[in-house]
């Protein structure tokens, strides 16, 4: 496949402080993730010669270019955009620094910019740190928050995770417990349905089995525990298979995990952040990935975090990064091919 008719995808290198330019040495290091796709990875270049040195890998040479003007005239497989915003010798690893945060801050902003500019057909970042970005002046409380304000005419919901195959989603999320019942609607039930349906069929499950939690106690023992289950979950899930989804639910949220993990259903549709994350992180935390739908091209980055325990040591495994790679790809294939 010709360098023109190839997919660009843009990978950013994360906290200098933490694993994010060890792991991004260890994925391009790997000669098949150029078979028909063109990296375009977006940083200083400083820091990806640092990452190189912590994984003790041999990376390929990249064009070195200065302006997103530059991506689709370069030749070649591989272009470092370099974007200079702070030398690594100057942050210690495994340490808080809001010089790291407000790097990825910029370079995160600096790569909206070139997706808006329609450089890329995808973009996949290494693990940051919210509180050094915090830090480092970024007033949002997550990426995807940042997302949805850069993004004009988005349609993001919530986060999607992914473990292996299987795929998760939750209706509510950064909330407190105690506002989670009353945003359970069937609206905002079928919504979450509705996007995760069509975020896997871009994926390339061509019909998706997806299980829809409940939010009570065995499921809410027909109205005994509470009324979330009659009044939202079970007319969203109907109105879901009125349109052709598979959806099957409200199942309890103590077994609906086990049901995903043995292949019965592709996909759990939570009702709230920890009743999703701490299923998906107990099947596998360091294989996970976050997705992030709606934008105009497809978002990934491992799901674990920056691993300050063990930055700068060259232990860091990059599965999850790999996997959050092959992510971006199916689904920037198939808008291709589309």
């Amino acid at each position: 496949m010709s360098s023109d008719k190839k997919i660009r995808i843009a990978v950013t290198l994360g906290d200098a402080a933490g694993i994010g330019p060890e792991l991004t040495a260890k994925l391009l290091s790997d000669p098949t993730v150029f078979d028909g796709t063109r990296i375009i990875l977006i940083g200083d270049q400083r820091q990806w010669e640092a990452g190189i040195s912590v994984a003790g890998v041999k990376a390929p040479v990249p064009r070195i270019i200065e302006s997103p003007d530059k991506i689709d005239s370069t030749p070649g497989d591989f272009l470092l955009l370099d974007y200079p915003t702070l030398d690594p010798s100057t942050v210690e690893y495994s340490k808080v620094d809001a010089r790291a945060g407000k790097a990825v801050l910029d370079t995160l902003l600096f790569a909206i910019k070139v997706i808006l500019e329609q450089k890329l057909d995808g973009f996949i970042f290494a693990p940051l740190n919210k509180e050094a970005m915090h830090k480092g002046g970024s007033p949002y409380g997550s990426e995807l928050e940042l997302f949805k304000e850069h993004f004009p005419k988005h349609k993001a919901l919530e986060e999607i995770n992914i473990m292996d195959e299987s795929w998760t989603m939750r209706v509510t999320s950064h909330v407190g417990i105690r506002d989670v019942a009353s945003m359970i609607s069937k609206e905002n039930v079928l919504a979450a349905i509705r996007f995760i349906n069509t975020a896997m069929r871009a994926y390339g499950k061509e019909n998706p089995r997806l299980a829809v939690a409940a939010l009570n106690p065995h499921g809410g023992e027909h109205g005994l525990f509470g009324d979330e289950e009659g009044r939202a979950i079970e007319p969203a899930v109907g109105a879901a298979k009125a349109e052709g989804i598979s959806a099957e639910g409200p199942f309890p949220s103590d077994t609906v995990f086990i049901k995903l993990r043995d292949g019965i259903y592709d996909a759990v549709i939570a009702m709230y952040h920890d009743q999703c994350q701490i299923a998906t992180k107990l099947m596998g935390f360091h294989r996970g990935v976050t997705y992030h739908a709606g934008f105009p091209v497809p978002i990934t980055t491992p799901a674990h975090g920056t691993a300050f325990d063990i930055a700068g040591k060259g232990v860091a495994d990059a599965g999850a990064t790999r996997h959050a790679f092959k992510v971006v790809r199916n689904i920037a294939l198939n808008a291709r091919k589309a």
